[in-house]
């Protein structure tokens, strides 16, 4: 049985996978965007025959295209149009249909096949799963106009069986009983099908009422809530992470969690915890910036706000997603373990082990060359066994299928790769393999890994069980068109206003340009981005003057004391609509010209235009887009004072502009209220504070460049290019000054470090400063880095006003890997400095004696003599069997004790009768004993040895 849905005409209760829904027709496309006519196309989902899309005879001479999204993802076999002027000939020979999960990755068009019934064309196709369905539409195919009126959408009808009990009384049902003797029972009742098809993905967790599991909405949340239209929109993660305040971010998380449970969702696939170490990469903007340490502090206080709400949290992209080859998205660089630890692994222990984050999501690339998502060491060594992690995992959208020759090769077909990711516990599927109808006929007939099935059903459903959700059933159907309770409330838009303007970096500010004058009397505000502010990648569709754009900030502000003159200039790429005249002619007539330009980073929802940042647009030179650098050439040679207003998603060449301009500001992607905060600065009701998340490089010819580098064995300078970047990580200027002054560090008797620091306000003006921590391992047995960020603190000062800064330094926080790979606490000197930005450095032998702060306006030095050595000291003894939960295999557990002094992660090997069987990995805290379980049917085996890097148990 197949239906057509109209939008919002009527109501239809259909059944999808095994999920029950009653899904209002007005919500079966909730978007649509054509590649031309942007104002019109909305007629094609409007529900309104007298509207439509229009194709004129120019438009039908070059390819355009139709984007669709549906409100709820699902099996989708045809599509009906209500369409003027062509016949069902001319259709087919016309279109290009797509159906995917991956607006960005559409796939292969698939064959399709159009009827004529009544006064529709029908256009039917095999069932496929998808949420959006893209149309292409062939150049020179047909000659007069046509209009596409009206489109409806035929789902599959799949039904779901009865269930054959009483649902109040069965077991699983009862909250009573421990988590593993209800997932137990679930699974013992539900077919192999059913199990795979409950790890589908569709738009969160689809659910199973026919068992009592119930649905989960997601979304991205990255920012702000990012489906539907008219939520708050907050400053993108990069400018969050410019704030360097945990306790504001925490806020910001909570508030974001307040406006996702109003819209009846309890899933977050963020924060985003990938530690960005290349600007060209398009993902740059998602992310808090390019150290671990600020990464794991900011994404962990948006963690715990957010969490506080009830809401799962699933940091992304696990893991080694920020640095991928040559700045492409999810191309592998071949990273090695000790730089994945180091670096890469830090956000993501920190989330699962101090802020208990509910699940994550798994990237599209390659760790120690095997796809994340087949990786096991990745998955179920580190994440599980090290980590402690229980909760369950996500595919990032199409990654299961990347598996096979669509990216990776390393699985002939879909069932093969549904067996590789459920190997290593990959539970939710974003894309179209685990509902794919091969796989679920593979899972019918036993071609599915039972085993692996049902531990990883069992991740998902036990942490369904602890969340309590079984019993507070907590999902309704997201409409897309409802403005939620609370959404864009006074206070949620005050401190989306508070966040922008706390992000702002002040980069320049040349014979105190900024803040602007009183009795500034014209002022041009120009460039692509002054009336056009771009919010970033996974922003909601926003409401009519949602986003305050920096032309309206200006305006607002000085009101009728001041002659604003706005223009363009150029658009954001390309050479349309020049008019960089025009632009110099209104700079030679203010007293100062502001110009903000930058990246194009917008909704999903906003379609036609070309995208510089954000996802799967990854940018090679650094070069400000299209026309722009000329433009800031341009003005800069009008003579009159020029602010520029970086309004970015990463790092631009601005070269040009720290040499011409008079002051630079960055403002990332403020958010909604960045118009407003662009202002604040400006002006000086706000003083900046902000400091800079990652390296700003002389040149892209530099990358990869990043604060946190090892020292080199030859020269740093290039022939024709020295080392040194335009603009360090840390850095941010005021319109006040501090000086520090009191540095003290003391050894405490746990081996941990307190270190502290007076900041005095020196200037005449209230403001921020960030006081970071660094340290510099002088001498060790393997490679450290110059430097290395440990903490940071945000505090506000009055003029003249003195605070105190505390820190702690753990031996942890001291330690390195060995050359064994060992983490161990080497005895020898450590700088210890503290102050405004990351410290400067000699580019030449002796890195790391230069490396420091030059005056006490900048920071202080001091080094530290640290005696101790610490490291962690495992003993392995008998232990005893058990019997796994789930499965009811045998299972034989030893005991591991750490009589070290610090924690550490080791493998431990099983050998019977000398040949290697099993290994698991453990991380232990000191003092601390746990339990490394083994798989057991060896009872005629003569000798069982576990043996780890430095110790071993023969039974």
């Amino acid at each position: 049985m197949k239906f057509s849905q109209k939008v919002a005409s009527f109501s239809v209760a259909f059944m999808l996978l095994g999920q029950a829904y009653v899904a209002n027709a007005q919500h079966t496309f909730v978007a649509a965007a054509g590649s031309t006519k942007a104002g019109q196309v909305n007629g094609v989902i409007d529900n309104n025959p007298s509207t439509g899309w229009p194709l004129d005879k120019s438009d039908l001479k070059k390819e355009q295209s139709l984007q669709l999204t549906l409100a709820s993802p699902g099996d989708v076999d045809g599509l009906s149009f209500l369409v003027s002027h062509i016949n069902e000939k001319k259709l087919k020979d016309l279109l290009s249909i797509y159906i995917t999960y991956d607006p960005a990755n559409p796939g292969n068009p698939i064959p399709f096949t159009v009827k004529k019934e009544g006064d529709q064309l029908v256009v039917n196709f095999k069932s496929t799963y998808g949420a959006h369905i893209k149309l292409g539409f062939k150049s020179g195919v047909v000659t007069g106009p046509i209009q596409i009126n009206e489109l409806y959408v035929h789902y599959s009808d799949a039904k779901v069986a009865e269930f054959d009990g009483d649902l109040k009384n069965a077991k699983w049902m009862n909250p009573t009983l421990s988590i593993a003797e209800r997932v137990k029972s679930l699974l013992a009742v539900m077919k192999p099908e059913e199990k795979i098809s409950l790890l589908r993905e569709g738009w969160g967790i689809p659910g199973m009422p026919k068992y009592g599991i119930p649905a989960v909405n997601k979304v991205e949340d990255v920012h702000g809530f990012s489906y539907g239209s008219g939520a708050t929109v907050f400053p993108q993660a990069i400018g969050m992470g410019a704030t360097w305040d945990k306790a504001l971010i925490k806020e910001v998380g909570e508030t974001i969690g307040d406006e996702t449970v109003s819209a009846h969702t309890l899933q977050a696939w963020s924060p985003v915890l990938d530690v960005a170490q290349d600007p060209r990469w398009g993902r740059m903007e998602e992310t808090y910036g390019e150290d671990p340490i600020l990464v794991s502090m900011i994404g962990g206080a948006w963690i715990t706000g957010i969490k506080s709400k009830g809401i799962m949290v699933t940091p992304k992209h696990f893991a080694a997603h920020g640095a991928p080859l040559g700045g492409r998205d999810s191309h592998d660089i071949g990273l090695s373990e000790r730089e994945l630890r180091e670096v890469h692994l830090v956000p993501f222990r920190d989330a699962f082990e101090k802020y208990k984050a509910d699940a994550t999501m798994v990237n599209y690339s390659s760790v120690l060359g095997v796809p994340s998502d087949k990786s096991k060491w990745l998955m179920m060594d580190v994440l599980r066994d090290e980590w402690g992690f229980t909760g369950f995992v996500v595919s990032d959208c199409g990654g299961i299928n990347n598996m096979t020759a669509k990216k990776h090769y390393v699985a002939k077909d879909k069932i093969e790769a549904a067996n590789e990711a459920l190997a290593v516990g990959v539970a939710v599927n974003c894309g179209d393999t685990y509902n794919d109808k091969t796989v679920i006929e593979a899972a019918k007939e036993g071609k599915i890994n039972m085993e692996n099935l049902n531990f990883t059903a069992s991740t998902l459903l036990s942490t369904m069980f602890k969340k309590g959700y079984f019993e507070t059933t907590p999902a309704k159907s997201l409409d897309w068109n409802t403005v939620y309770p609370g959404w864009r409330s006074p206070e949620h838009l005050a401190l989306a206003r508070k966040t922008a303007a706390k992000s702002i970096v002040l980069l320049k500010n040349e014979k105190e340009t900024l803040p602007l004058k009183q009795g500034t009397k014209t002022i041009a505000v120009l460039g692509p981005g002054a009336d056009n502010l771009q919010p970033g990648d996974y922003s909601p569709k926003t409401k009519e003057g949602q986003l305050v754009s920096v032309l309206t900030g200006i305006k607002e502000h000085v009101g009728a004391n001041a002659k604003v003159l706005y223009n363009r200039g150029c658009t954001f790429v390309g050479s349309d609509s020049l008019d960089i005249e025009g632009a110099v002619k209104a700079a030679k007539q203010s007293d100062i010209a502001v110009l903000v330009l930058g990246d194009c980073s917008t909704s999903e929802s906003t379609q036609g235009i070309i995208k510089t940042s954000g996802e799967a647009n990854d940018y090679a030179s650094l070069i400000l887009p299209g026309e722009q650098q000329k433009l800031l050439e341009a003005v800069c040679a009008a003579g009159k004072p020029v602010v520029l207003v970086l309004q970015a998603g990463r790092p631009y060449n601005l070269k040009y502009a720290a040499a011409n301009c008079a002051a630079i500001l960055v403002n990332w992607l403020p958010g909604e209220q960045g118009g407003y905060a662009t202002a604040d600065v400006l002006f000086g009701d706000y003083n900046p504070a902000g400091r800079l998340p990652v390296t700003f490089p002389q040149s892209v010819a530099q990358l990869p460049l990043y604060y946190n580098f090892k020292p080199s064995g030859r020269k740093y300078n290039y022939v024709d290019m020295k080392y040194y970047p335009l603009y360090p990580f840390g850095f941010g200027l005021s319109y006040t000054s501090f000086e520090y002054s009191d540095l003290e560090t003391k050894i405490q008797q746990d081996g941990s470090v307190a270190v502290s620091a007076k900041v005095r306000n020196t200037g005449t003006l209230a403001g921020d400063e960030v006081v970071e921590l660094y340290i510099t391992d002088m001498y060790a047995s393997i490679d450290t880095r110059v430097m290395e960020l440990k903490n940071f603190d945000r505090i506000h000062l009055n003029p003249g006003e003195t605070k105190k800064v505390d820190f702690v330094l753990s031996p942890y926080d001291l330690s390195l890997l060995n050359v064994d790979m060992d983490r161990v606490v080497e005895p020898g000197d450590f700088k210890i400095m503290v102050g405004g930005s990351s410290p400067a450095y000699i580019a030449d032998d002796q890195i790391k004696n230069s490396v420091g702060f030059k005056s006490s306006t900048q920071g202080l030095n001091a080094t530290i003599d640290y005696k101790e050595a610490y490291g962690a000291d495992f003993e392995l003894s008998k232990g005893g069997f058990d019997r796994d939960s789930i499965s009811g295999k045998k299972l034989y557990y030893i005991n591991i004790k750490n009589n070290g002094n610090l924690t550490d992660a080791d493998r431990v090997n099983m050998y019977v009768d000398g040949k290697f069987v099993e290994e698991h990995h453990f991380e232990i805290e000191p003092g601390k004993e746990k339990k490394v379980y083994f798989k057991f049917d060896y009872n005629g085996a003569s000798k069982v040895i576990f043996t780890t890097r430095h110790a071993s148990l023969i039974l």
